[in-house]
Parts: C-alpha cells; sequence; structure tokens
C-alpha cells in the first residue's frame, strides 16, 4: 500500500486552483495502486461532505462549487463531474452507516494532518451558505470523533471557523438562547442598522449590508429552532 495521503497546505489552497497542466502531469505520474487510494479518500471525503450538506439548510450551486474546486486542487479535474454526482447520490441515499466506514477508511489512508485539514474543509463546506448553524457544527464534531481528532484540536479548528460566521454572534447573543432572547436582540440591531433609523456615524451602505445580515440571520436561527 503507498504511504498515507497527506494534503499539502491544504487551507491555502482551498482558494488557489491548480493549473490544468499541474492536474495533467499529477495524474500521468500515478501508477494505479495509487490512483486507486486516490479513488477511495475521494469518495470518502465526498460522504463526510454529503453528511455535513444534509443539516445546510440554503444548499445552493455555492456549495456544489466549493466541493467541486476542493476536488481540482487536490486531486486534478479529472473525472470530478462524475465524483460530484455522488454527493446527490448519498443525499439521496442517506449517509449512514457510510460516514463511520468513511472515516475508518480515512484514518487508514491518510495523515493527522490531512484529517484535520478535511474538518477544515467540512467547515468550509457549512459556511457557503454564510453561516455555520449548531447542527453542522454537531456533525463535523461527530465526523471527527470518528476520525480521532481530540476535542482540543476540534475546538481550535471550530473557533476558527464559526466564531466569524455564526448567525448568534451576528446579532450579539450567545448560541443556545431561547426565540424570546433571539427575537429580542433581532428588534435591537434592527433599531441599530435600518437604513432609514442608522445612527448618524453610520454609513447608508454599511447599514444597508448589516441590515440584510441581521435579516439573514434571524431568518436562519428562526428556522433552527422552529
Amino acid at each position: 500500500m503507498p504511504g498515507k495521503f497527506s494534503f499539502n497546505n491544504l487551507f491555502d489552497s482551498i482558494s488557489k486552483l491548480i493549473s490544468e497542466e499541474d492536474a495533467f502531469e499529477k495524474k500521468q505520474t500515478k501508477n494505479p495502486l495509487q490512483k486507486s487510494h486516490d479513488d477511495e479518500i475521494q469518495n470518502a471525503i465526498l460522504v463526510l461532505a454529503a453528511d455535513v450538506v444534509r443539516f445546510n439548510i440554503y444548499y445552493t450551486g455555492d456549495t456544489e462549487k466549493f466541493i467541486q474546486e476542493f476536488l481540482v486542487k487536490q486531486f486534478g479535474a479529472v473525472g470530478v463531474k462524475r465524483k460530484m454526482n455522488l454527493v446527490s447520490e448519498h443525499l439521496d441515499i442517506g449517509t449512514e452507516p457510510l460516514t463511520k466506514i468513511s472515516c475508518k477508511e480515512l484514518k487508514m489512508l491518510t495523515t493527522h494532518d490531512s484529517r484535520m485539514a478535511i474538518i477544515g474543509f467540512l467547515f468550509g463546506v457549512a459556511g457557503t451558505d454564510d453561516f455555520i448553524n449548531a447542527k453542522e457544527t454537531r456533525c463535523i464534531h461527530r465526523i471527527a470523533t470518528y476520525l480521532g481528532i481530540s476535542d482540543k484540536d476540534f475546538k481550535e479548528l471550530r473557533h476558527s471557523f464559526v466564531s466569524e460566521n455564526n448567525p448568534y454572534k451576528v446579532l450579539g447573543i450567545e448560541e443556545g438562547a431561547n426565540f424570546e432572547q433571539v427575537r429580542a436582540a433581532h428588534r435591537k440591531m434592527i433599531l441599530k442598522f435600518h437604513p432609514d433609523k442608522r445612527e448618524s456615524h453610520i454609513s447608508e451602505a454599511e447599514a444597508s449590508l448589516k441590515f440584510r445580515e441581521i435579516q439573514r440571520a434571524f431568518e436562519i436561527i428562526k428556522e433552527q429552532l422552529g
């Protein structure tokens, strides 16, 4: 069996596509065993991505694009459309018990750093709808546990992604607040940033942007609590 697969600088590569020439060269240098190895890793990652997507309230083309770009960056563009179809199939038929099986495969085939990077990728998947909700976070935590990632490492990753991508933070309240607290916070923020009622030091453009963000955050939390 080839050595364990390790993503090189995955967090940086998420925002930077490799060239088609690099992808082609990468494909040409793989032996059949390595290609099979990489296919197993890709398939396992797609199961985990589908598991997170199940809790994505606003699943859109942005999520598909994010996953597809990740595959191209890490494995090359060959066969990526066929791979993307697997996400839809997993969403249709469900991901259990495939999630546990996929995590077991990844533990055997990848390094710890790579598994940490996969968790970072899953937070990226969750964040494509603007906010990472509580159900997505719990799902990723469950996957991290299956992958043998410690709570300490998970919390550090969660903080780096969720602290800046949380609808509760937008409303200035703690996650776990009840609906009355959420509604009160929403009303307070609306009064502060409504384009027609904004404070004098807040520009119209800033108020308009913040107002939309507040409305979006409120709708997401309301749907979660509903």
